[in-house]
């Protein structure tokens, strides 16, 4: 007699991916990112430039002031953040959210830049805020960023060559350790006694009680002194 059949379960047919429905999805996307761009690049330069004469309110040394601040720290931390997402220590999700901290740390020199180099009506509304209410700010934000960046690489630098250097010192320090036991073991083998174990260490304790306030040296090349 044959056994009861055992009834297989209907196995559910795979899902086609819905490529209309993610197509769609991306050009919405797309068409909100360049609305996005066009309204802000209409937007920021004019509200960059009115913040920072209202910060600095006409005043020449305000605005040198105020371009040395923006220009050298928000440029040094950036660098510093970028420089540390090149380790190859670092894994790829921590790079991508350091290149997006960099770039958020970085956003006052960029509207700046964007002002400075820009050819649209609102760059130009800008530039005209700026030279009247804040004289002095772009020219000394170029310098102090350049000055920035080039303290965070000397930092990183430096940094790198300090812990160079206590790697090698730790490793001359290894290297002369083992020269010394070395010396200690050719000693032991030119007196006849044992260069390590328990034997070693007895042979160790009784050189020391033999040679004791006899004047001279004993296995460690030290005289005995009282």
């Amino acid at each position: 007699m044959m056994g009861p059949m055992t009834e297989q379960a209907p196995v559910p047919p795979k899902k086609k991916g819905n490529w209309g429905a993610k197509i769609i999805l991306i050009l919405v996307a797309l068409v909100f990112a360049v609305i996005s761009y066009f309204a802000l690049a209409a937007f920021l330069p004019r509200w960059w430039s009115q913040t920072i004469g209202q910060q600095v309110n006409g005043s020449i040394s305000g605005g040198i002031l105020a371009g040395m601040f923006y220009g050298f720290v928000f440029t040094f931390a950036a660098t510093l953040v970028a420089l540390i997402g090149l380790n190859k220590k670092v894994g790829w999700p921590f790079k991508i959210a350091l290149v997006i901290l960099g770039v958020a740390i970085s956003t006052p020199n960029l509207l700046t830049l964007a002002i400075a180099l820009g050819s649209d009506n609102a760059a130009h509304a800008g530039q005209r805020v700026l030279d009247v209410d804040a004289p002095g700010f772009r020219t000394s934000t170029l310098i102090s960023a350049i000055a920035g960046f080039a303290a965070a690489v000397l930092l990183v630098v430096l940094i790198g060559l300090w812990r160079g250097r206590g790697r090698k010192m730790k490793a001359l320090k290894q290297a002369e350790k083992e020269r010394l036991q070395a010396e200690k073991e050719a000693e032991r083998a030119a007196a006849g006694r044992p260069t390590s174990g328990p034997a070693a260490a007895l042979g160790d304790a009784k050189a020391r009680i033999t040679d004791v306030f006899d004047g001279s040296p004993d296995f460690d090349g030290q005289p005995d002194q009282k």
